[in-house]
C-alpha cells in the first residue's frame, strides 16, 4: 500500500511541475499516463485543466464525463465542465450542467448557453431546445428563440410611391373620370332609361312621359336650376388603404371537416371576444348552412373537381378574381387561411396586400413522404400556426424560410363544459336508460358489408344485448343504412357535442375526433388509417395508446376487434383507461389563436 502511495506521489508531482510551468502539452501527456498507471482525481483534474487550457475543450470534455461516471470530484468541476460542453459545441449537455448548479455565477452561463443557441440557425435552435426541454425546464430566455413564440407581426404600412401616385395612379383616376362623364351625359342617361324601361312592362306604358320628364330635368340641370345628378359607378374597392374591423376566413375542404372545424372554432371565440369585428367566410366547403346558422357571412366557391373539365388555371383564376371582390368589399384587416395546399389563386389575390395580416393555419402530423408544398407558398404569409398535435416533432420543411411560427395547443370546436347534457341525445335517439352506448365514427364503409370494418365492429358489440351504437354519419359523404338492431344514425355536426352521452367509441385516427374523445374523456379503440395521403394518424394515436386511454389496431380483423369490443365493455377497464385521459389532456387552441390574432390587430 506504502509502495503505491510513492508512486502516486512522485507521478502526481511530475504532471504537476509541468502544468506549473505552463508546459500545458506535457502535463496533459505526463497526467494521462499517470492515471493509466494508478486511477486517482488528480490525474483526471490535471488533464482536464491542460485540456482547456490548450483548448481542446473536446477532450476536456471526455474526461469531466469519464469522471462522473466513475463517481469522481475534481476541483471546479461543474464550471470547468460547463466551459469545457459549451465551447466544445455540446450545448445541451452544458445547459443541463448550468442548470443543476446553485452558485451565483449559474444564472450568467445559462444566458451564455442562450446566446451560443441564438446564434445558430433556425433549425438547429429548435432541435436543441426540444432536447433540452426533454430533461430540463425551458427557461423564458430560451424559450423565447424558438420561432414559435408569440410575437407582434409588423405588417408593411408603407406608403404609396411617387412613382406609382404619378403614373399608374393617374392613370386610374382618367379612366375613371371618363367613365363617370359618360354614365352622367345626358345620351347615356336618356338611353339607359329607355333600355331599363323595356325591363318593366308597365315601365313601357309610362315611357314617352317619363322620357319627356327625364328630358326637361336635364335641361334644367343644364341651367343650374336643380343638382346635378350624381352616378356612383364604383361601389366596391373604394378607400381600399382604409382596412375595416373585418377578418376573412378561408377554410379548404378536404376529405372531413378539419380545416372547417378548427376555423369555425377560432371564428366563434374571436366572436365570443370582440363583437363588434366582422367575420366572414370564403370556402369550398358545401356544408353553408352551418355558417348561416351561425350568422357569418359566406361566399362560396366550390372545389374545381366539382366543375366539368375545368382545368386548374381556370378554377385558379375564378378564386383570385372573387377573393379580389371580397376584399375590395370587406377591406380586412386579417385573412386566415386553412389547407393542406395553398391555391395559387388564393396567393395571388393576397401577395400584394401588405396591410393586410395573412395567416396559415396549418397542422402538423404530416407523413415525410407526403406531397411537399411550394417552396414560395409560406413566404405569403406573416405567421404559420401550428395547431398542437399528440406527437409534437416540427416538420424540417416548415423552418428556416424567414416566417414567424406561432404553435398552440390542438382546436376544438367543442369545449367540455359546452356538450349537451347527458340524457339528450339518449332520448332523441330512444336509447333505453341503463344501456351502454357507443359511438363509431370510422369513415368511408359499407355498414351491410360483411367484409368492412363498420360491420365487424356493429357484429361484435352485437354479442353485447346491453349495448347500443350511434354511428356518427358525416354531412359529406352517403347517407347510411343500418339492418342492426340496436344502431341509431346521427347525422349532426358537430357530433361532439353529444360526448357526454357515451360510455366509449370507436373511430379512425383523424385529428378531430381524436382530440375531441381526449377532450370528452372517452374510452376509445382507435383504428388509424394507414393509407392517408398527408396525416399520420398512427403516429398520432400510439401517444394516446402509450397514455393507457385508447386501444389502437393497425391490422383490423373479426377476432382482434371482438377481443378489443369485450375488454373495454368492463367497467373497470374504462375507470382506469378515462383516469389515464389527464396525461395528454390540454387546453383548447382555439382560445389561444384567438387571442394571438386580435393581439396583432390592435
Amino acid at each position: 500500500m506504502g509502495g503505491r502511495e510513492w508512486i502516486r506521489s512522485r507521478l502526481l508531482r511530475w504532471s504537476r511541475k509541468a502544468y506549473n510551468e505552463g508546459n500545458y502539452s506535457t502535463s496533459l501527456r505526463r497526467a494521462r499516463i499517470s492515471n493509466s498507471i494508478i486511477k486517482d482525481p488528480a490525474f483526471f483534474d490535471i488533464s482536464a485543466r491542460s485540456a482547456i487550457n490548450l483548448e481542446k475543450y473536446e477532450l476536456a470534455s471526455s474526461i469531466y464525463r469519464k469522471a462522473k461516471d466513475l463517481g469522481l470530484s475534481l476541483r471546479n468541476q461543474s464550471k470547468n465542465h460547463f466551459l469545457s460542453e459549451l465551447n466544445s459545441g455540446n450545448l445541451v449537455e452544458a445547459y443541463r450542467i448550468v442548470s443543476s448548479d446553485t452558485s451565483d455565477s449559474a444564472e450568467k452561463r445559462k444566458l451564455d448557453v442562450v446566446s451560443k443557441i441564438d446564434e445558430l440557425t433556425e433549425k438547429e435552435r429548435v432541435k436543441i431546445i426540444q432536447e433540452i426541454g426533454e430533461k430540463e425546464e425551458i427557461s423564458e430566455d430560451l424559450a423565447k428563440l424558438l420561432p414559435w413564440k408569440a410575437k407582434k407581426i409588423k405588417i408593411n404600412s408603407k406608403p404609396e410611391s411617387f412613382y406609382l401616385i404619378k403614373n399608374e395612379m393617374e392613370e386610374i383616376g382618367r379612366y375613371r373620370r371618363e367613365i363617370s362623364r359618360i354614365h352622367n351625359s345626358a345620351a347615356f342617361r336618356i338611353l339607359n332609361h329607355i333600355s331599363t324601361a323595356f325591363g318593366k312592362p308597365k315601365s313601357i306604358i309610362l315611357l314617352p312621359l317619363t322620357v319627356f320628364g327625364l328630358v326637361i330635368r336635364l335641361i334644367r340641370e343644364k341651367l343650374g336650376h336643380v343638382d346635378r345628378a350624381s352616378y356612383d359607378i364604383h361601389p366596391l374597392g373604394k378607400n381600399t388603404s382604409d382596412n375595416r374591423e373585418s377578418i376573412i376566413f378561408f377554410p379548404t375542404n378536404g376529405v372531413g371537416f378539419g380545416h372547417f372545424t378548427r376555423l369555425l372554432a377560432i371564428a366563434k371565440k374571436i366572436r365570443k371576444n370582440n363583437p363588434d369585428l366582422e367575420i366572414v367566410f370564403f370556402t369550398t366547403m358545401p356544408t353553408l348552412h352551418i355558417l348561416k346558422e351561425l350568422d357569418f357571412p359566406t361566399y362560396h366557391l366550390s372545389g374545381r373537381y366539382r366543375y366539368k373539365d375545368m382545368s386548374p388555371n381556370v378554377w385558379n383564376s375564378v378564386c383570385e378574381e372573387m377573393l379580389s371582390m371580397v376584399f375590395s368589399l370587406h377591406r380586412p384587416k386579417a385573412f386566415v387561411f386553412d389547407g393542406s395546399y395553398p391555391y395559387r389563386g388564393m396567393l395571388n389575390a393576397i401577395k400584394n396586400r401588405e396591410n393586410m395580416l395573412r395567416v396559415w393555419i396549418r397542422r402538423g402530423s404530416t407523413k415525410t413522404n407526403s406531397r411537399s408544398i411550394p417552396v414560395d407558398s409560406t413566404t405569403h404569409f406573416h405567421a404559420i400556426v401550428k395547431p398542437g398535435d399528440s406527437d409534437q416533432s416540427i416538420p424540417s420543411d416548415e423552418l428556416d424560410r424567414g416566417v414567424a411560427m406561432v404553435r398552440c395547443n390542438p382546436i376544438l370546436l367543442v369545449d367540455s363544459d359546452e356538450m349537451e347534457p347527458y340524457g339528450r341525445l339518449r332520448r332523441r335517439l330512444g336509447i333505453p336508460a341503463g344501456a351502454l352506448l357507443c359511438y363509431v365514427q370510422l369513415g368511408a364503409g359499407n355498414i351491410n358489408n360483411i367484409n368492412s370494418e363498420l360491420f365487424m365492429v356493429l357484429e361484435a358489440i352485437s354479442k353485447h344485448s346491453h349495448v347500443y351504437v350511434v354511428v356518427g354519419e358525416s354531412m359529406l359523404g352517403k347517407r347510411i343504412s343500418a339492418e342492426f338492431e340496436r344502431v341509431r344514425i346521427l347525422r349532426d355536426y358537430p357530433n361532439s357535442r353529444y360526448f357526454r352521452d357515451f360510455d366509449f367509441a370507436v373511430m379512425a385516427g383523424g385529428y378531430n375526433s381524436f382530440h375531441e374523445v381526449i377532450e370528452a374523456e372517452i374510452p376509445t379503440i382507435c383504428f388509424p388509417n394507414m393509407k392517408t395521403g398527408r396525416d399520420d394518424q398512427y403516429r398520432r394515436v400510439k401517444v394516446a395508446q402509450d397514455a393507457g386511454c385508447m386501444v389502437v389496431i393497425k391490422e383490423r380483423k373479426m377476432n382482434t376487434i371482438q377481443a378489443a369490443v369485450d375488454r373495454i365493455i368492463e367497467a373497470e377497464v374504462r375507470e382506469l383507461m378515462r383516469n389515464n385521459f389527464k396525461a395528454v389532456k390540454r387546453e383548447n387552441g382555439a382560445n389561444q389563436v384567438s387571442d394571438w390574432i386580435l393581439s396583432q390587430l390592435e
